[in-house]
Formats: structure tokens, sequence, C-alpha cells
């Protein structure tokens, strides 16, 4: 199988990954044990009304047809694999487009039936407009506010974490230097689960009854599950991004030993077990803590036969939460975890965030296609060679450091250590078997290679489309090649 069709076939299998866990969060929103339909409190008997069926019935018509062409939009991966040159950059940019419309699709799909439900509720009588503000939770029940998160000290496991990683880094790691950076993306990761962590605990308390125990007891199984999920999400996205940090410096520890192969294989095959390890526990960690709370509910609902203090519902007529008169950043989604306040000053950070991502995502896919559809030209000049690769790379090779000269006709077993590859191109620094540590700006798929050394012992290898001006090249490199008495004199 060839590298265009493997990366095909690992995108696509993301994207339906994605797509599947789309499709269970929106059937949580009609699920029979979820306490709500379509983010609206329908509850006992109105769940059998026949407008209600009649209505989420359209909505999983819906919600089916638009996933259907969705699934089959994956198949423009496999398409793209017939194009004549190389479509890495390409693959990512269709990536990044597809799922721009799957989270808009959703979002409309969600938008259109939550606002339908809402009308149906207040037209059947079961619901009253929201009020414009909140009720006020009773001092008996704040006072024992304090007592409900879990305790802060669950977050000293990925603080240890961090630390730790950076004193591993400064024993074993320090010719890496910009390993640095995957590290400090960890301390970043921390910070802003601590932040979460922080306005959940201390986050204004909710009002789910007139009754001071209802309302102490559901808002302690809220805010342990809440918190205890950040602190758990904390310690286990530092754990995996060391991990994921170690592995990488035993690839380049492994690839210096000229074991690129054995060194890649090593990495991939603990590498990708463990992505996803990770991924299944942060879904079963919402879905555990979302559990909880729906238990504590449904326990609390037979044992005292509550009701509803007050209706929310005005707030979730989008299919988000937007309530101006609740200061807290993060509540409790209506369909599976936590959600975002978009009345809070967070809520234009949020959409900013995402419409950053969909631009970052897209500037990148275009800077990378010369990566598919440039080239590598070398010109030669009165005292060197210029090597400019694929818009970005550029190397000097003068004649008067030219130390030996080598014209390959297969390129030796590499590995990439830094820089850019695809199936065609291999730009930046690389280890080549018999080599060593080589800066590369060459073609893959050409008959010839020049591998040339400079003074410095530092060997520097480059390939174009043309045969003979390689071989005009190798000439002219060969003129001014030192030999071994040279070099000593």
């Amino acid at each position: 199988m060839n590298w265009n069709l493997t990366m095909a076939l690992s995108i696509a299998g993301t994207a339906w990954f994605v797509q599947l866990c789309m499709l269970w969060v929106a059937f949580v929103l009609i699920g029979k044990k979820s306490d709500y339909v379509l983010c609206m409190s329908i509850r006992g008997e109105q769940r059998q009304d026949g407008d209600v069926v009649r209505l989420v019935g359209e909505y999983k018509k819906e919600l089916w047809k638009w996933m259907g062409l969705l699934f089959l939009a994956t198949g423009g991966h496999f398409l793209l694999t017939l194009l004549p040159f190389g479509v890495d950059a390409l693959q990512f940019l269709y990536m990044t487009l597809w799922c721009t419309a799957l989270i808009y699709v959703d979002y409309r799909i969600i938008k259109k039936y939550t606002n339908r439900m809402y009308e149906l509720k207040l037209q059947k009588g079961w619901g009253k407009p929201a009020k414009e503000k909140s009720m006020e939770i009773d001092t008996i029940v704040s006072r024992m506010k304090k007592t409900m998160p879990v305790s802060e000290l669950w977050l000293g496991i990925p603080l240890w974490i961090c630390i730790g990683s950076f004193l591993w880094w400064s024993q074993c790691a320090t010719e890496y230097p910009w390993l640095l950076v995957s590290l400090g993306f960890n301390v970043l990761a921390f910070v802003f689960l601590c932040y979460m962590f922080h306005r959940m605990a201390r986050g204004k308390l909710k009002v789910y009854s007139e009754d001071s125990e209802i309302n102490y007891v559901l808002n302690k199984a809220a805010k342990r599950a809440w918190t205890g999920l950040v602190a758990w999400l904390a310690s286990l996205l530092c754990g995996y991004q060391f991990i994921v940090t170690v592995f990488v410096h035993y690839y380049l520890e492994k690839v210096s030993e000229g074991r690129g192969t054995e060194a890649l294989n090593s990495f991939l095959f603990l590498f990708i077990p463990l992505s996803l390890a990770v991924t299944g526990l942060i879904v079963f960690s919402f879905m555990k803590a979302s559990g909880r709370v729906k238990q504590a509910k449904k326990e609390l609902a037979l044992a005292a036969n509550f009701t509803y203090a007050e209706d929310e519902d005005a707030y979730w007529k989008n299919g988000y939460y937007y309530n101006p008169y609740d200061t807290n950043t993060f509540v409790e989604s209506r369909g599976l975890g936590i959600t975002t306040n978009m009345a809070t000053k967070w809520g234009p950070i949020t959409k900013w965030i995402l419409i950053g991502t969909f631009v970052m995502c897209v500037g990148i896919s275009v800077a990378l296609l010369p990566m598919d559809i440039g080239t590598v030209k070398a010109t030669v000049e009165k005292d060197r060679i210029e090597v400019k690769g694929c818009l970005y790379y550029r190397e000097s090779l003068y004649f008067n450091e030219v130390e030996e000269v080598h014209l390959l006709t297969e390129l030796p077993e590499s590995a990439r250590v830094w820089g850019s590859g695809t199936d065609r191109v291999a730009l930046g620094n690389y280890h080549l078997k018999e080599y060593g540590s080589v800066k590369l700006i060459l073609l893959k798929e050409v008959p010839l290679y020049l591998m040339v050394k400079n003074t410095d012992g530092k060997w520097f290898g480059f390939s174009t489309e043309d045969k003979e001006e390689m071989l005009s090249m190798y000439e002219k490199l060969k003129l001014y090649e030192k030999t071994e008495e040279q070099t000593l004199k």
C-alpha cells in the first residue's frame, strides 16, 4: 500500500471516528435516559406526546441524511490520491473543510430542532418564560459551598508531572532544546485546567428545588463530578504529553545511532495504542461524570419526588447555553459533559478560538502546498551552487569548501530528525545510513543523488529532476574536491 493511500485511509478513519462521536452526542439529546429532549425539559408523559415524537422523528431523519452525505464526502480523501503529485497538504486542507462542515451542520440541525421543541413546549403550556434573574440559593446551602468540590490537592498530581518533565529534560534531553516547546504546552494545558477547576469550584450554585437538602445534594454531586473530572483530565493529558515527549526523545536517540526504521516502528507501535487509550479514557470520564450527576437526580426524584423550581429552557433554545444572569463560565451541558455559558466573557473567546483554529488550519494547509507541488532547483553560480527546495528551503554549496563528493543511484535508508518530508521530497535534517547526520533538499523519486561533504565535516544531499544536470554538477564538484593531502595542508 503506497503512502498516499495509507494517509488517506488514516485520515478518513479519523473523520469517521469524529463523526461517530458527534452522532453519539446528538442522540444523547433525545435519549430515554436523558432529563431533556433536544435540550428542553420534556419529562414524564410529555415524552409520549404525538407532536414530541413526530419532532424527534424529523430530527433523526434530517440528522441521518446530512451525516450520510458527510460520510460519503470522506471519499474525497481517496480521490485525492489519484492526482499526479503529492497530496499531503491537500489532505489536511480537505480534512479541515470537512470538519468545519460537520460542526456547522450539527450546530444548524440542533439549533433548528431545539427552537422548534421550545416553541412546541410553550404551545402545549408545559413551561413558562425564564425569569429575568435566577432564584438565589438559600444561605444554608451557600455556607456549605466549600465542601462540595473535590480537594485542590487532586491538582498536585499533574503539577508534579509538569515539574518532573522539566527535571527529566534537564538530565536526559538537553541536547534537544526544542523539546521544551512540547513541555511548555504541557504547562499551558495545566494552567488552563486549573483555571477551569477554580471557576467550577467557586461558581454560582444552581437552584434545583425549594428544598435545601435537595439543593445541597445535587449541587455537591455536580461540583464533585465536574471538578473531579477536570482534575483527572489534567493528570491524564499532562501525563500523555510527557510520555509522548519521552517517546520522541527515544526516537531521536535511536536515529542518531543509525536505527531510524526500528525507531520509527517502535514509536508508532507505542504512540498509536497510547493515543487510542487516552481518547477512550477521556470519553469514558465524561460519561462517568455525567452518569454520577444523572444518578443523583434520579435517586432523589424517586425518593423525594421533587419538581424543578425554575425553567431554564429559554437559555438553551439555540442549542447552546446563553444566560446573561448566570455568572458561571462553565456549566453542565444538557447533552454530555460541560459547556461554556456564551453570555460570559468566555463566549466570544470560544467563538473566536473556533474561527481562529479554522483559519490557522487553512493557512497551514495552503502554506504546505509547495511541499506537494513544488520542486528542487539547483543553479550553478561563479563560486557556488544554489539549491532551492519547495519555496522554503535553501542552501549555498561553495566550491572552495567541498571536501568529498558522492554520486548515488539509490537513496540510503533515512529517518527525519527535523524538517519536512513527504513521499516525494525530503527537506531538512535527516539521519542517513552510512552518512550520519545530513541536511537534505532533494526529490526522492529521481535517478541520481549528490552527497557533498564540506570542510567542516557536515554532509549535504540534493537532487533535481534533470539527470543530465546532476551529472554536470557532479563533474563540476569533483574538480573542486579536496584530496586528503590538500585538506591536511
